[in-house]
């Protein structure tokens, strides 16, 4: 009995949030900004990859960003899978450049105590866990024309849950390969 009512009760909570929420928006104006206030973030490091979907020669490669400690994080793993790769050197190739391409992206969240906070949203007002921990993201690429994206995860996802097996939690997501076609 006590379980058909819940999403009432929990709907009575999700209220105050919802209007506190509205609150935010319709106050935007009158917050001060907080542009500036957190320093500069570090320089990006450019990487170079070979999509999974858009077919290049064997000379090209696509050009991408990512953190220096993501890739120093990262690329260790995806360069020992033999379908995957990233690199910081151009070499000889030549960068191609294709408008409203995202390289897929290999995600890391890593805590190695499992801290977790309780923090209060300032948008809605409602209790959250925080989970205190490491996110690396890196860009990835294939080795050949026949290689997979999907493949390629599995390979590299296995390769850092064994590297990080010290870490607490450890959560490996991967963002798909996008390229946009522009309009004529």
């Amino acid at each position: 009995m006590g379980r058909r009512y819940s999403d009432i009760k929990r709907a009575a909570k999700l209220q105050q949030g919802l209007t506190n929420y509205i609150n935010h928006l319709q106050t935007a104006a009158t917050r001060p900004s907080k542009v500036g206030t957190r320093g500069a973030r570090d320089l990006s490091q450019i990487v170079y990859i070979e999509p999974f979907t858009v077919g290049i020669e064997a000379d090209e490669v696509v050009q991408a960003r990512c953190s220096p400690t993501s890739f120093t994080t990262l690329s260790t793993a995806i360069n020992a899978s033999s379908i995957a790769r990233v690199t910081a050197a151009l070499g000889a190739k030549t960068v191609v450049n294709f408008p409203k391409f995202s390289p897929a992206r290999i995600v890391l969240f890593r805590n190695n105590t499992r801290a977790v906070t309780v923090a209060t949203s300032d948008v809605t007002g409602l209790q959250y866990l925080k989970y205190n921990g490491n996110r690396f993201s890196c860009p990835f690429g294939a080795t050949a024309d026949i290689d997979d994206q999907m493949d390629s995860f599995l390979d590299v996802k296995a390769r850092l849950l064994t590297a990080n097996a010290a870490a607490a939690v450890k959560r490996v997501s991967l963002v798909r390969e996008k390229v946009g076609v522009e309009a004529i």
